[in-house]
């Protein structure tokens, strides 16, 4: 799942886990925190029992240049190719570093290592901010379309920050839009209203006006995957390294693979198919 500071910073669906088989009934009955905290609870349980494998689609527009990848998750990690710049094929040349990286990184126990703890690393930031949602905001009914409900929110005065990343998440202001039928979140979209400095600037800041968005689909019966992620922050920050990059990324055409997937026998299905995209595309 979509990786980074900023992304783990935000939420992201790598993490969420959820409760499943709790269908939504009474959501009418509840208070949009109590609405929320039963999401975030469904959530956070639903990827402790899923252990689904997929293969998906990978656009990043920004930063550019625009790149396209095949991803395939692995039970030791994702493995990806690059098969376009710019809506370009790769070049011979290009193809073959392609090939040398992945073949190197599957041969390479140390890297995979690295990639594992970093993504544990995301994952775990992720859960925290992302358990904290009903307690560090306040929400407010918005619109309620079917389904879907859609809440927006705002710093809650009373919220007591325990680590730095907590403290900028729970400046910002936004929405979160929630399927109340299978307790599930749809979107979260956020923007930082006033900027933010730390120790009075010697630590850096964030300019106000940055945003987030973060949508995610139904791609099968109870599993939900990021769709769409799009992060415009600016500003320097000495314990983010990427604060002030932007991204702009999609994922599509989501095709389950072997729940057991392994990095070879992915690297078997991504150099033995070099054009083939995922079902749907």
């Amino acid at each position: 799942m979509l990786r980074g500071p900023i992304l783990a910073l935000v939420v992201s669906a790598a993490t969420m886990r959820a409760q499943a088989q709790n269908p939504a009934s009474n959501a009418q009955n509840l208070s949009p925190n109590e609405l929320v905290r039963r999401v975030v609870n469904h959530e956070l349980a639903a990827d402790d029992q899923d252990h689904t494998r997929w293969m998906y689609r990978d656009i990043a527009n920004v930063p550019a240049p625009c790149k396209e990848k095949t991803v395939i998750e692995t039970k030791d990690g994702d493995l990806s190719r690059l098969d376009e710049i710019d809506n370009r094929p790769l070049t011979p040349q290009q193809k073959s570093a392609e090939v040398e990286r992945i073949r190197n990184f599957v041969a390479d126990a140390s890297a995979q290592r690295k990639a594992r703890r970093a993504s544990d690393a995301d994952d775990s930031k992720s859960t925290e901010l992302f358990s904290i949602l009903p307690d560090a905001f306040t929400f407010q009914d918005a619109e309620v379309n079917g389904d879907t409900e859609k809440l927006s929110f705002h710093p809650n005065p009373g919220f007591h920050a325990h680590s730095m990343e907590e403290w900028v998440f729970h400046k910002m202001d936004g929405f979160v839009v929630v399927n109340t039928r299978e307790n599930r979140l749809v979107e979260i979209s956020g923007v930082l209203t006033n900027g933010v400095e730390f120790a009075g600037g010697l630590l850096g800041h964030l300019d106000p006006g940055g945003t987030f968005d973060v949508k995610l689909e139904e791609v099968a019966p109870d599993v939900w995957k990021i769709a769409r992620m799009k992060v415009n922050m600016h500003g320097k920050v000495l314990f983010f390294k990427t604060v002030g990059d932007q991204e702009d990324e999609t994922r599509t055409g989501f095709k389950h693979i072997p729940n057991d997937m392994t990095l070879a026998q992915a690297e078997q299905m991504l150099l033995n198919q070099p054009g083939e995209r995922p079902a749907g595309q």
